[in-house]
């Protein structure tokens, strides 16, 4: 089996350095400038246990991978570029597994018409990609992969895959409904909007957070969508459950953080607030908080804005939120 990093920024290059450090064959596709300083002087990984420098292939594009039927695509890239991305990868594999390890819900449902064999995967990685050829696991473990066929199901090939990662330090498992964890997951990923229009504190942003995640929670509730609070998520599953032997400590914070610092010129947040929305709409509601927020991270980011426009208490002003978070 060889794993193909399709989108190898942050998590990308987490997953696949610590995939390549155990042994496991191992190509990165991303940008061009990444992949120009990893093929010069190898992915430099970034661990709370040491720094190693990682010679894995590197290139721009599928089509200078070369496709075997024993690859695996890990789609690693923000949900903003997957259909583009697929469109890509059709042109030269008409069929290969893809492993969506991306934040939101919606990744699954985009790749499934171009390929049959689609798994969803809830991500949980402390991950920072800032420089050109270099990426940071801020944990040890450096994180946990809970795997399942979309929209339901688990096979041998997803268990294959959780016996890698596992060799590569990941806590992972595979589970017949891999779905509510990726809402549960979204639950979380509603501040990294927060997180970026601030560079607030963590508990500055509570009752922020506690407005846009409530919104959520209603809008669950009423269409029956099952989800799973990461506070359940080691509960559920033990196996997963795993003391941190090591952490760094950095000044990049959520992924949304990162692309607004890097000027990227967009952010994830339409698949992250926006996909409240996007709920609300269906059931015929209205969700104002993620909706201003998802507005707000866009404008910075198309404005090459970064972060910290606004402290905490004008953005809780802009949106109507009180300090008890009502």
């Amino acid at each position: 089996m060889r794993f193909i990093i399709y989108g190898a920024g942050g998590i990308g290059g987490v997953v696949g350095g610590h995939l390549a450090r155990t042994g496991q064959e191992v190509v990165l596709i991303a940008r061009p400038g990444h992949v120009n300083a990893i093929n010069a002087s190898g992915l430099r990984l970034v661990t709370p246990t040491g720094t190693h420098v990682l010679r894995i292939p590197a290139v721009t594009a599928p089509g200078q991978v070369g496709f075997t039927p024993d690859d695996v695509v890990l789609l690693t890239m923000k949900s903003q570029h997957t259909e583009a991305a697929m469109g890509d990868l059709k042109k030269v594999t008409a069929d290969v597994p893809v492993f969506c390890l991306q934040n939101g819900v919606r990744n699954e449902e985009i790749v499934s018409p171009f390929f049959p064999r689609v798994y969803g995967v809830m991500v949980r990685i402390g991950a920072v990609y800032m420089t050109d050829g270099e990426v940071t696991a801020r944990r040890d473990p450096p994180g946990l992969l809970i795997i399942g066929r979309y929209p339901r199901g688990k096979d041998a090939l997803a268990e294959a895959v959780v016996a890698a990662v596992r060799r590569a330090s990941f806590l992972s498992v595979a589970v017949d409904d891999v779905m509510p964890y990726k809402w549960g997951k979204l639950m979380d990923n509603l501040g990294n909007a927060i997180d970026g229009i601030t560079n607030g504190r963590y508990r500055d942003l509570q009752p922020i957070q506690r407005a846009a995640q409530q919104e959520l929670k209603d809008l669950l509730a009423a269409a029956h969508i099952e989800w799973v609070p990461s506070s359940e998520v080691e509960r559920r599953l033990p196996e997963l459950a795993a003391p941190v032997k090591g952490q760094l400590e950095t000044q990049a914070a959520s992924s949304t953080w990162q692309s607004l610092a890097r000027r990227t010129g967009t952010v994830e947040t339409e698949f992250l607030n926006g996909e409240v929305v996007r709920l609300a709409k269906r059931l015929g509601r209205q969700a104002p908080i993620n909706e201003k927020l998802w507005r707000i991270s866009t404008e910075m980011s198309a404005r090459g804005e970064v972060p910290g426009k606004y402290t905490p208490q004008q953005l809780m002003e802009m949106l109507g939120i009180k300090a008890d978070g009502r």
